[in-house]
C-alpha cells in the first residue's frame, strides 16, 4: 500500500495511524520518492527502479480546496525560514500579507517561487494520470478522515490504529475557513480549483 502524501491534508495524522510500519514504505525508504511525490512522478520512479505501482494499493487524502489555502496561508505564513514548510520564498512574500492578500498574492505568477510552488497547484495534481483521471483506489476526506481510515482499515485487513479525537491538521482555523474568505476570494479559489471542485463535489459551504 503506497500513501501518496498531498501536502496540508493530515499526512502525519496518517503516519501516526500506520506507525513504525509506514517506514517501510519504498516512498520513505528512497530517496528520490521522499516528499509530497506526485501518482506521475511516483509511477515514474517505480518504474526506474525495476518496480511497478500496478502491484500496490494506492490511497490519498483530499481536502476542501478553500480550506486548503487557509491552512496554506497559516503554515507558511508563521514558518519563520521555511524550517519546516522549505518554503523560504513564500514565507517571506506572504508573511506579513491579510489572509485576502495572500489569495491576490496566489494570482502573481511573476513572484520568486520555490521548485515545488504546492500552493498554487491543485489538490488533485497529486493524483491524476496523464488523462486527468484520479489513478489511485482509494480517496480519504480530510474532513472525515477518522471515520474513512477506519473504513480502509476494515476493508483491507489493515493492522493500524485510528487516533481517536486527534485535532487533523493543527493549522485549520476553530472558526472554519468561511469567516477567513470574501466573496471575491471565494470566487478566485473556485476558479483556481475547478478541477477539483468536478471530481470532488466541494462547495464553500
Amino acid at each position: 500500500m503506497i500513501h501518496i502524501h498531498t501536502p496540508k491534508c493530515g499526512g502525519s495524522f496518517v503516519n501516526s495511524a500506520f506507525g513504525e510500519r509506514f517506514k517501510q514504505c519504498p516512498t520513505l525508504r528512497w530517496s528520490e520518492a521522499k516528499g509530497h511525490k506526485t501518482f506521475l512522478e511516483y509511477r515514474d520512479i517505480f518504474e526506474k527502479r525495476g518496480d511497478s505501482l500496478t502491484k500496490y494499493v494506492l490511497f490519498t487524502v483530499i481536502r476542501n480546496p478553500w480550506d486548503w489555502h487557509l491552512s496554506w496561508f497559516n503554515y507558511v505564513s508563521k514558518d519563520a525560514g521555511g524550517r519546516n514548510s522549505g518554503m523560504l520564498l513564500e514565507h517571506e512574500q506572504i508573511k506579513a500579507l491579510s489572509f485576502s492578500g495572500y489569495i491576490k498574492w496566489l494570482e502573481d505568477m511573476d513572484q520568486p517561487r520555490s521548485l515545488h510552488d504546492y500552493a498554487r497547484r491543485q489538490v488533485s495534481d497529486w493524483i491524476i494520470d496523464e488523462n486527468g483521471k484520479i489513478a489511485v483506489h482509494e480517496v480519504l476526506r480530510q474532513e472525515r478522515l477518522e471515520e474513512d481510515l477506519r473504513s480502509l482499515k476494515e476493508k483491507y485487513g489493515l493492522r493500524i490504529t485510528v487516533p481517536y479525537g486527534q485535532r487533523i491538521n493543527s493549522s485549520r482555523s476553530e472558526r472554519g475557513y468561511r469567516w477567513s474568505y470574501s466573496d471575491e476570494d471565494a470566487e478566485i479559489i473556485a476558479r483556481r480549483h475547478q478541477r477539483d471542485i468536478a471530481l470532488f463535489g466541494y462547495r464553500f459551504e
